[in-house]
């Protein structure tokens, strides 16, 4: 049980000792339960984030929607990664991207040029908003989550082409799947390159760590983690180019690893 205790200073300046500087541009994944006491939830970790970062930088959250809604609506369909991600999505100043599964929340510089990649990628394809960021200097933050949830490594996936990137994750990904334009118009988005399963992320860690590419940095029994995302995705492609089924789990009832270990074969 995590019993650190943050408030809107104290975790400024725990960003802050974990290399987190103003101007910056970071994808930020994280849980408010496994950050401990948070006072203020959620609204005090954004607050936070964007005190540090400042407009000038670019603050970027997954907003993916798992299972997929009928009808993908930007501003209404709710995002199921957790309440910090839903919180920042529905904020004012923050713009969220066209993408029925995957879409990304994004804040401060050039928010709108970063959403509008999603039209022409991939859920987390190249040139999608991620890969945008990484390839623009932007970094990773693991806010009281471990690798399981780092979706660069989805990234790196694509930019491997691995064999089973266009494996449907389950049936529910495996159709085209509707979004609303902000005209009211629908448009049909084909089951390409979606991610799949990240059970086996945590493995990522230790190649990782043995690059130098992450900074930790723990307050009390919380653990903050940044990773140089350009160095992440190129190290970890790398790797999946001489060994394609690197990430997949091993769990038999997965729906997803056990198929696309057969087209690596």
């Amino acid at each position: 049980m995590v019993t650190t205790t943050f408030n809107r200073e104290t975790f400024k300046a725990a960003l802050r000792d974990l290399g987190v500087v103003e101007g910056g541009s970071y994808l930020a994944h994280s849980s408010l339960r496994m950050l401990g006491k948070v006072d203020g939830g959620a609204d005090t970790v954004i607050d936070a984030l964007k005190g540090v970062i400042t407009s000038g930088g670019v603050l970027m959250m997954p907003a993916f929607t798992f299972p997929p809604a009928e009808i993908f609506e930007p501003s209404k369909t709710p995002t199921t990664m957790g309440i910090i991600c839903e919180t920042f999505r529905k904020q004012d100043d923050v713009v969220r991207s066209l993408h029925p599964t995957h879409s990304v929340a994004v804040w401060g510089r050039d928010a709108h040029t970063y959403a509008d990649a999603h039209r022409t990628a991939t859920a987390l394809g190249v040139g999608s908003p991620v890969h945008r960021l990484i390839e623009d200097g932007g970094e990773i933050l693991l806010l009281g989550v471990g690798h399981w949830a780092n979706s660069i490594v989805h990234v790196a996936e694509a930019m491997a082409r691995v064999p089973y990137l266009d494996l449907p994750y389950n049936d529910d990904f495996a159709k085209e799947l509707m979004m609303r334009l902000p005209d009211g118009s629908l448009e049909a988005v084909p089951p390409r390159e979606n991610p799949g399963c990240s059970v086996n992320f945590v493995t990522v860690e230790q190649p990782l760590k043995e690059a130098g590419l992450i900074t930790y940095h723990r307050v009390g029994d919380t653990l903050l983690q940044r990773i140089d995302g350009r160095g992440a995705i190129e190290l970890l492609s790398g790797l999946l180019k001489r060994e394609p089924d690197a990430f997949l789990c091993s769990w038999e009832l997965c729906p997803f690893c056990p198929r696309a270990r057969k087209l690596v074969m």
